[in-house]
């Protein structure tokens, strides 16, 4: 006996082959983007995602050449990102942190500030204004030019904002981090900042905020024209070098121990530059770094500044790992001693950077040999 057998036609079948293809292909896409997904010590929830699949900063095609947004991007409202946990929630979990953290820290100076001279003269620079000439002090707060941009610029901030602090450190030379540090929302960069040519594969690109003063000044070394600029006001003369840059001039000669040296002239808008507030260097030294030492390092400085901007932060090329030369950028090995490294006391330092790393405050980047 004949069986009838049911055929679909060919139309059904054309439809049932691509549905099933788009199918996979969406299972192909959904994995793949999962084993992409960058890693955090404190991320564990499944619903997050990365800031640069969803920020204007990375997926915006109208970016400049350097990286920064256009003026249009700079008004838009901007893309947010889920954060399962942020800096100043781990107040909640960590006694050591909240019992430090202080979210409400002034971070720049701003034109009130000259009215406040006598208050923050308690101590010299860079801890106050004492001995600071306050003529020269409201020359550059008072300056026509001094626009103190926002942080987050126009736009506003994110809600979810994860950062790279970027140091000097022997350890990123053969690192090929490069790539993973241009994948934050922020790139913090300091004094010598090569970021260029052969250094681009272990340093990134990038750089959205640069800290300097005026002997660790190298803006020529910043691939990025439109950085914002913080400016670290350490010693007397920096203030004097600050209102010369506020004024498009050479910087004044710098007299130390009876020598005069010449300071290189920093290549900066001054509509682009903020200024450290000394209540902060107070803030970072004693409550953080024991009031050890003379004062903090520039590093030091520019980790706590990300620490307030940000809500995630890892730090790279720090620490003066002795099994790697002392810069990166060193073309022969240059081995730690304590008079490469000043007055500053870099073993307090490092163990901050792996106490705060112990404590999820930010992730400390590693290697081996």
């Amino acid at each position: 006996m004949a069986v009838n057998r049911f055929k679909l036609p060919r139309s059904v079948k054309v439809v049932l082959m691509v549905a099933l293809l788009c199918y996979l292909s969406i299972v192909l896409v959904g994995m793949a983007a999962r084993m992409q997904k960058p890693a955090y010590p404190w991320t564990v929830n499944d619903g997050y995602f990365p800031a640069a699949l969803v920020g204007l900063k990375h997926t915006d095609s109208r970016l400049t050449s350097s990286g920064n947004q256009t003026a249009e991007q700079k008004t838009a409202k901007p893309k947010t990102a889920p954060c399962p946990k942020t800096i100043a929630s781990l107040t909640k979990y960590s006694k050591w942190f909240r019992e430090r953290y202080q979210p409400g820290i002034k971070l720049f100076l701003d034109r009130d500030d000259t009215k406040h001279y006598d208050n923050l003269s308690a101590s010299g620079p860079p801890f106050g204004f004492k001995r600071q000439n306050l003529t020269v002090l409201s020359q550059i707060l008072q300056h026509k030019d001094f626009a103190n941009p926002p942080v987050h610029g126009l736009a506003g901030r994110q809600s979810c904002i994860r950062c790279a602090v970027v140091g000097c450190g022997g350890i990123l030379n053969g690192s090929g981090a490069g790539k993973e540090i241009d994948g934050h929302d922020y790139v913090f960069r300091l004094n010598r900042a090569l970021s260029s040519g052969r250094f681009a594969n272990d340093v990134g690109k990038r750089t959205t905020f640069y800290t300097f003063f005026p002997e660790s000044q190298h803006l020529n070394d910043v691939e990025d024209e439109n950085v914002l600029v913080f400016y670290a006001i350490f010693k007397a003369y920096d203030a004097d070098y600050a209102l010369n840059m506020m004024n498009g001039e050479k910087p004044p000669k710098y007299i130390s121990r009876g020598k005069t040296y010449g300071v290189r002239t920093p290549v900066v808008s001054p509509t682009r530059v903020k200024f450290v507030h000394p209540n902060f260097f107070t803030y970072v030294f004693k409550t953080f770094l024991d009031s050890k030492a003379y004062r903090p390092t520039t590093g030091a400085l520019v980790v706590f500044l990300a620490l307030h901007i940000c809500d995630e932060v890892t730090i790279y090329g720090f620490g003066y790992d002795p099994r790697f030369t002392m810069h990166y950028y060193d073309t022969k090995f240059v081995v730690h001693t304590r008079a490469s490294t000043g007055t500053h006391d870099v073993d307090n330092e490092r163990k901050l950077w792996h106490k705060l790393h112990e404590e999820g405050a930010i992730r400390l980047f590693k290697r081996d040999l």
